[in-house]
């Protein structure tokens, strides 16, 4: 029995032993931590802008010519004549092609000599007439026969006409879809021809921009095709209706072209110029994060023993362009932001800013 209890106590001093040399342990292992010095993280940064804003509504489209259509025939008849090149440049009233009008021009000799017979029998019953040697119904069959012979010409000269396909308007000619000999139906494609000194942009935005959309406002214009170049256009339109699906409201801008680069079909990137906005916060978009709560700012501001700390700042982005934003909060003209270095801190961290981009900076190469 004895030795059992000395068995129990030596166990119990061995584990308040154990208990004892954790708690010291863990005392000494706090004491060391606070007695570190506090960590300063280093940060890139850049001061608040107050200034104004040109706000811009963003919105993709197509582009088409304001003279645009595919050349095509009225009537049916075989190809005699191709008088384009493709890629020409033409004139309006230019003869593009000629079809088989040999059956026409018959008719037309046909109706023309009978112009001429029906007027020398009119004005022959017409002298007659005068002496009461003809009666008035057969000068008004006469009358009537030299009318229908006219429009007989007028109709054939028409058809022959409808055969010489001419340009409507100046335009570039492309790529010629018929051959000589060939025979064309009525709205057979020939070729399409289009005036590419000036463009219209068909395009859509939401209707909640309703209010801000003028006629006449300025539109920035972008193609993929000249990404370093903007084309300066004029909002012409703004459709009556709302689509009532989508809730997008169709535009047109009208953008000149002298030097031709646009080409209709192309789709491009539009942006409407509205009237400035005064005294906006500007920031670099890099210095807004996100979290489930909303977005913030780092604000870099110095506390009561000079030290640069950050602090988060709710904000409400109002409008986005190029890498700058426009924001809504508890900030002011020539606060720090910032803009990189951000991922590892916390409300209240301590930073200080770097003299260089530490998205740039180059890690030291160890030549050894």
């Amino acid at each position: 029995m004895k030795r059992s209890v000395v068995i129990v106590s030596g166990v119990s001093l061995a584990l308040a032993g154990l208990f004892g040399f954790a708690m010291f342990k863990q005392h000494m292992v706090g004491e060391y931590l606070a007695n570190l010095p506090e960590p300063v993280l280093t940060v890139n940064a850049k001061a608040v802008e107050q200034q104004d804003w040109a706000h811009t509504i963003s919105s993709t489209g197509r582009l088409e010519a304001v003279n645009g259509v595919d050349v095509s025939a009225e009537v049916s008849g075989r190809v005699t004549e191709i008088l384009f090149s493709a890629g020409q440049q033409v004139k309006e009233g230019v003869s593009l092609v000629k079809l088989d009008a040999s059956v026409e021009e018959a008719k037309l000799a046909s109706a023309q000599a009978q112009v001429r017979l029906n007027a020398l029998t009119e004005e022959r019953y017409r002298r007659l007439r005068k002496t009461n040697a003809a009666s008035q119904a057969t000068l008004d069959e006469a009358v009537a026969n030299l009318t229908m012979a006219r429009a007989n010409v007028a109709q054939y000269s028409r058809e022959i006409e409808k055969r010489d396909i001419k340009a409507p308007f100046d335009g570039e000619i492309g790529i010629g879809q018929i051959d000589i000999g060939e025979y064309i139906q009525p709205g057979q494609k020939i070729a399409t021809l289009q005036d590419l000194t000036a463009m219209d942009l068909q395009f859509t935005v939401s209707q909640r921009f309703l209010p801000e959309l003028k006629v006449g406002a300025t539109v920035d214009v972008e193609v993929d095709s000249y990404p370093k170049k903007i084309f300066k256009g004029t909002l012409t339109a703004i459709d009556p209706k709302v689509d009532d699906k989508s809730g997008l409201i169709a535009l047109k801008a009208h953008v000149p072209n002298p030097d031709g680069l646009l080409r209709p079909g192309m789709y491009a990137k539009a942006g409407i110029n509205l009237a400035p906005e005064k005294d906006q916060l500007i920031v670099p978009q890099s210095a807004v994060s996100y979290s489930l709560y909303g977005s913030f700012i780092y604000v870099i501001r110095e506390d009561d023993k000079a030290a640069q700390r950050v602090y988060q700042v709710m904000v409400d982005v109002l409008d986005r362009s190029d890498n700058l934003a426009v924001v809504k909060g508890e900030l002011s003209d020539g606060d720090m932001v910032v803009t990189a270095g951000g991922v590892r801190l916390s409300n209240g961290s301590q930073v200080k800013i770097a003299q260089q981009d530490i998205l740039e900076a180059k890690p030291a190469i160890d030549k050894d």
